[in-house]
């Protein structure tokens, strides 16, 4: 099983990054100074930012941003870990949270 880690990002503009080791691969995702789904709860916002975000051509596609902003911070759940826990089971990874 393969090992992702979640952290905060340290890129200008970025809230999280999800770095994949074993692909050489890192993701910057959500803004820093945006509210999500996780922060605020609000469905109408959720339905307003998955409008605005499905037609993207990486929604999709776990090798980028949109990806992990999708399903880690605009999930069903208003709980991060819940949402990484989801997240672990559809892609067959750990995801350690740093």
């Amino acid at each position: 099983m393969d090992t992702y880690i979640l952290k905060q990002s340290s890129r200008k503009g970025k809230r999280f990054v999800m770095i994949m080791p074993s692909l050489n691969h890192r993701h910057d995702f959500g803004s820093d100074v945006g509210k999500t789904f996780i922060d605020h709860g609000d469905l109408k916002k959720k339905s307003a930012w998955i409008a605005r975000h499905k037609q993207n051509k990486n929604w999709n596609n776990k090798h980028s941003g949109i990806y992990f902003s999708r399903h880690l911070l605009w999930a069903d759940s208003k709980n991060l870990n819940e949402n990484i826990k989801s997240l672990e089971k559809k892609l067959n990874v750990k995801i350690i949270k740093k």
